[in-house]
């Protein structure tokens, strides 16, 4: 089950990511957060969590200039003028779309239910726990799926 969530959660990222934040991404290979390459000290991170079938909860992180320039394309905004909850705001959409989308595609006998995205410091992640990359032209993010 997890394969095929992950499947669904990583054709859902492409889609979302290219039809609402007009950032074309590539799946990049899965690796251990710590030797991702962004700094989990300063990347912006949040953690939506999910139950049915399946109970889990799905990470997202991003380096802080990445979200930034997702919350531009998304909210049509100069970079420089963004505020921080801006930029959390547009990372926890974008992981609500991205999750959302995904779950609908899983088959399942009881409906998911979706939590509201919260915010997760650095600390909250398991820096050895094996994750996605997401990699755009300028920068990787990464996905956590625990279940």
């Amino acid at each position: 089950m997890k394969k095929a969530l992950m499947t669904a959660m990583t054709n859902s990222i492409s889609e979302v990511m290219e039809t609402m934040f007009f950032m074309p991404v590539e799946i990049g290979p899965e690796t251990i957060l710590n030797d991702s390459g962004i700094d989990l000290n300063t990347a912006l991170a949040c953690r939506l969590t999910f139950t049915g079938d399946v109970c889990g909860h799905i990470d997202v992180i991003s380096p802080e200039p990445l979200a930034a320039e997702l919350a531009s394309n998304f909210l049509g905004e100069d970079k420089s003028e963004l505020m921080w909850e801006q930029q959390f705001g547009t990372l926890s959409e974008m992981l609500n779309m991205v999750c959302g989308n995904a779950l609908k595609k899983v088959k399942c006998q009881a409906p998911y239910k979706l939590s509201i995205p919260e915010k997760i410091t650095g600390s909250e992640l398991n820096g050895t726990a094996e994750c996605t990359l997401i990699e755009t032209m300028d920068a990787n993010m990464a996905i956590l799926l625990s279940m």
